[in-house]
């Protein structure tokens, strides 16, 4: 005997009377109905009798007056609900007349019945590729009072059937008109579900009321409370630490995270004992945002939809994967289905599902007994698809509209000065005490509080409008980051007419509240026009921006013609003496009316003519087309000339096309563009306005030339001349000292040069108290241009009196005794100006941190061109021309360039194993490659370089020399991790054994693979 039910369900009331019809299908008397009284639980799960027994009467008090009302109401939202909804048996032999009474008349010839859910998921769009959008977890620094915010939608939906039923369709991507869309005419039935309540769909009903009212239950605070426990300074570095070693050996694999990096993390801890950094240092670890997560998820989602204790166990550990991703990686649906078993969900159990198989089977069985196998494994594959495009749909919503939320909530989520591209948790109440003192410190030093109406009337007269602050955390502090590229908006002013037409219909009828608001463009979109004048200004008038430099490629050339000429006046190369210093606050220290004063200098023309032009830059896999700016001189030719020159290695992609449009543009305007710029600085932190006061804002498009120029005008007017003087009167006492030839004088007038990155000055001299006499006014400060140096940030390689107590990091002394001064990125050795890359930023961080792993695509296309990105950045020639470096030092560049390369192979490697495994062989290829590659690098890098008619690059380097260097440094790295690379290091061996150089072994290949050279490096984390 088969039955059907209607189906009802109250999430209000815990039981409730209900009569409803009942519907007894019999082999001698057809259908009939029949009433009922029954018990419908909370979860809408009929507590009828067993089948035999029509009447079941339930005792009960009578229930109290709200109780009535509510029930009533809800019968009347079930009444709409279900009519028409009520899922009956049909198969091939069913007719209208064996339907119930009131739903046969319903029915006229030719009406549809509508299609079950579980049928119309398949007409879903392909969920291939599709990715979970990470942006909304970062920088939310509000504080809901829930566990959800507030307009989420199990936040906002009821635990009924119409909650439910708009869940499904928010889960499955189906809209009210695909539920009740007519589908098939009434005589052919394949698609009609045939189990009634134990089908999928109104399974799913249960299932997602029970999540709904779950989650508006969960004492998520307490949750939180218990996972994610911040303590006191002495507890905190103790409990803190061990929260992270706790369960680490499952995050471990999918992290690449080393227990040094732990230990590193507990001893900074450990060692702080300010409050504010003690705040600082108080972000949850990855470990314990995962356990939060999960005790929530676990908490508020049913276990059928959770699946079995194995699928579990694997969900938990794609979504330690997504927590633990840096900054940059995306996460694809197939990651997060990654090892789930369909068979592992219950609600997908045959016996849900079955309503799909036995619909299809009776429709083919009548008259195609020949196809029957053929059909029942269409029947199967069919049924597969549609369970594994239900578990993506499930898998997709618990990422993006659970969990995502959930870490949106409930952490402010943000990465480091000092981090690079991990990511840190903070919970908002620790979080919301550092933006708080943050906002007490703006107010007393260069930021103004401004209100609504101030800011209005400021941003109202010009095009831009105000940028939006957020805090970065640094090691002893947090930074303020302005976003100036992203555009702003202001609620719009009504007039007195609006404001009471809009009062009038309100009052007359609801209204919902749009509130107009007045669009800014970006701040650097407006200034684009003034950078590119100034750009203009730096490439036909390079005296103005001083002893400025704004990459190698400058560092290069006039190091290069520095030593050149040092060498060719001397024949040796003489002692030289070397000041490094750092401007303190750079940005935030500039005066503003002197800068003013300075650009007004600056720009001195009436007008500039910009030309318009586009730049087209063509890769293997697309085509970048960049609109592009540039003040025009003379002729267009000269102009992009100049433009090209100042591109970087890769312009031999690039093509420069004149669109042929042209401005004017005046020196007032321009000027009126800085003074708004400079002076009238709005920036928005935590919905509240404040008005820069002193310095420039940092972002800028023009933060970079604006220092530079204002820097510059100090270097022509104080310290150059200051220079000129200390070298005159070294000269004048040595020429005295010495008697008379003019070539003494010469040979005894010192040769300096200053460079200046940004606020990073190097001044090296041959003298000795030249550069003493600089130290000391570098360490007086400019009170004319309030600009003092940091006292933490010196660095010299000569001995005063002035220098006792100084203690700098930026002087480095390897293992094999040669000191370098750190500067912009380089290592210069004190004594021969040689040049190493500086590779002591990696220190305090695992290189992990430094990566942005792909696993979509093909992994083994990303890997290989991860491979020549992480060498070009140490390609440049001014670590391999031998203008500058002896043949040792060349090969050490080189050397240790792969070893790094080598480390960040095997980090990458590692993250990437957690979803696919390539060959030993197919890595031997790629490195084999990557050798080849560097060295063709090279050459066209140091072909590219122009040091001038005199000068040229000097390359004394052999394919093979690269090659063995390369061979060696993977062996050397690789054998640190040789139980995972035994295959890959016999191979790499096997080709080093076989190469050309063999046993003849220069010194200067032996002097770049010893070790003691590259004690840097090996101290390094991977």
């Amino acid at each position: 005997m088969l039955k059907r039910h209607q189906l009802t369900a109250d999430a209000s009331l815990s039981y409730d009377r209900r009569t409803y019809p009942v519907i007894d299908f019999d082999q001698d008397k057809g259908l009939s109905e029949k009433t009922g009284v029954a018990a419908v639980n909370r979860e809408g799960h009929s507590n009828e009798k067993p089948p035999g027994l029509y009447q079941c009467t339930l005792r009960s008090r009578k229930p109290f007056g709200w109780q009535r009302r509510r029930c009533k109401k809800q019968r009347s939202l079930d009444a709409k609900e279900t009519d028409g909804k009520t899922c009956y048996i049909m198969n091939e032999g069913s007719s209208p007349e064996r339907l119930p009474l009131e739903f046969r008349n319903s029915l006229s010839p030719g009406k549809m019945l509508p299609k079950c859910c579980c049928h119309l998921v398949l007409q879903a769009p392909n969920m291939k590729g599709i990715q979970i959008d990470r942006r909304p977890i970062f920088y939310n620094s509000k504080h809901p009072s829930s566990m959800l915010p507030k307009n989420h939608v199990l936040m906002c939906l009821k635990p009924n059937l119409i909650g439910s039923k708009s869940l499904i369709q928010s889960i499955f991507g189906l809209s009210d008109e695909d539920v009740s869309a007519p589908s098939m005419p009434l005589s052919y039935s394949k698609d009609f579900c045939l189990l009634g309540s134990t089908c999928l769909y109104h399974s799913l009903v249960k299932l997602v009321k029970v999540l709904v009212r779950q989650t508006q239950c969960c004492k998520y605070a307490r949750l939180i409370h218990r996972h994610c426990f911040v303590s006191s300074l002495n507890q905190n570095a103790i409990e803190n630490s061990n929260s992270v070693f706790e369960g680490y050996n499952l995050e471990r694999e999918l992290s690449g995270k080393s227990h040094a990096a732990v230990n590193e993390r507990c001893d900074e801890t450990l060692d702080t004992t300010d409050p504010q950094i003690v705040t600082l240092k108080s972000y949850c670890s990855k470990s314990q945002v995962v356990s939060f997560i999960w005790a929530v998820c676990r908490n508020v989602v049913p276990p059928e939809l959770l699946g079995n204790h194995v699928n579990r166990r694997i969900l938990r550990r794609n979504l330690a994967k997504f927590i633990w991703l840096r900054k940059f990686e995306k996460f694809s649906l197939k990651q997060c289905m990654h090892k789930l078993k369909t068979s592992g969900f219950p609600f997908l159990s045959d016996k849900h599902c079955s309503c799909f198989l036995d619909t299809h089977m009776l429709n083919n069985m009548p008259g195609h007994t020949a196809g029957l196998h053929e059909d029942l494994y269409k029947c199967n594959g069919a049924a597969n698809d549609l369970k594994h495009l239900l578990v993506q749909k499930w898998i997709y919503w618990f990422f993006s509209s659970l969990v995502v939320p959930l870490v949106q909530a409930n952490f402010y989520v943000t990465e480091s000065e000092h981090g690079k591209h991990e990511i840190y948790y903070y919970r908002k109440s620790i979080w919301e005490k550092l933006r708080n003192r943050a906002i007490s410190c703006l107010k007393d030093q260069n930021y103004q509080c401004l209100d609504e109406a101030s800011a209005e009337s400021i941003t109202g007269c010009r095009l831009f409008g105000f940028s939006k602050l957020r805090l970065l955390p640094k090691k002893n502090g947090t930074r303020m980051i302005a976003n100036l590229k992203a555009s702003s908006k202001m609620p719009a002013k009504k007039s007195t007419s609006e404001l009471r037409s809009f009062r009038m219909q309100r009052k007359k009828q609801f209204v919902t509240k749009v509130v107009k608001c007045e669009h800014f463009k970006s701040v650097n979109c407006v200034l684009r026009e003034t950078h590119a004048v100034l750009k203009g200004i730096q490439l036909k008038e390079p005296d103005k921006l001083g002893s400025s430099v704004f990459d190698y490629n400058d560092i290069y050339r006039k190091l290069c013609q520095f030593k050149i000429c040092l060498n060719k006046r001397l024949n040796i190369m003489p002692d030289v003496f070397i000041v490094v210093s750092d401007v303190s606050k750079a940005f935030d220290s500039i005066d503003q009316d002197k800068l003013l004063c300075v650009m007004e200098d600056v720009i001195y023309e009436d007008q500039y003519l910009l030309k318009r032009f586009c730049q087209v830059v063509s890769t293997k896999k697309s085509l970048w087309v960049h609109e592009r700016l540039m003040s025009r001189d003379q002729n267009i030719t000269t102009g992009l000339t100049r433009f090209s020159s100042s591109l970087r290695f890769g312009s031999s992609h690039t093509v420069l096309v004149n669109q042929g449009h042209s401005r004017y543009l005046k020196r007032e305007q321009l000027l009126s563009n800085l003074t708004e710029h400079v002076k009238r600085n709005v920036l928005q932190f935590d919905d509240k306005f404040y008005l820069q006061r002193k310095g420039i804002p940092q972002g800028s498009i023009l933060s970079s030339l604006l220092c530079s120029l204002y820097y510059g005008h100090l270097e022509r007017n104080v310290i150059f001349p200051f220079l000129e003087d200390l070298s005159r009167r070294h000269c004048y006492k040595d020429a005295s000292a010495i008697g008379s030839s003019s070539r003494d004088k010469v040979a005894s007038s010192p040769h300096y040069m200053l460079l200046r990155f940004i606020d990073d000055f190097i001044f090296i001299s041959t003298s000795k108290k030249q550069a003493a006499g600089l130290f000391s006014q570098l360490r007086s400060g400019f009170r004319d241009y309030n600009c003092f140096m940091n006292e933490e940030k010196f660095c010299l390689n000569l001995d005063t009196e002035q220098v006792s107590g100084l203690q700098s990091n930026k002087l480095y002394v390897g293992e094999d005794g040669i000191s370098f001064l750190r500067w912009s990125g380089l290592l210069l050795n004190s004594c021969t100006l040689e040049v190493q890359a500086d590779y002591t930023r990696y220190l305090n961080n695992h290189l992990n941190s430094t990566l942005t792993v792909c696993w979509q695509g093909k992994p083994c296309q990303h890997l290989k061109r991860k491979l020549w990105n992480f060498m070009r950045p140490k390609c440049h020639p001014i670590f391999f021309d031998s203008n500058i470096n002896s043949a040792p030092v060349v090969r050490l560049n080189i050397y240790q360039a792969f070893l790094l390369c080598a480390m960040k192979f095997h980090c990458y490697v590692s993250s990437m194993s957690f979803h696919c495994h390539l060959s030993a062989t197919f890595y031997a290829n790629m490195i084999e490659r990557s050798l080849r590659y560097m060295y063709v690098l090279i050459k066209r890098r140091m072909r590219s370089m122009h040091l001038g008619s005199c000068f040229h690059p000097i390359l004394q380097l052999e394919v093979g020399e690269v090659e063995w260097l390369g061979m060696n440094a993977y062996i050397q790295v690789l054998k640190r991790k040789q139980s995972r690379y035994k295959e890959l290091l016999s191979r790499l061996s096997l080709k080093l054994s076989k190469h050309r150089i063999g046993g003849s072994t220069s010194s200067h290949l032996k002097y770049a693979v010893d070790s003691s050279h590259s004690s840097l490096l090996w101290k390094i984390k991977y």
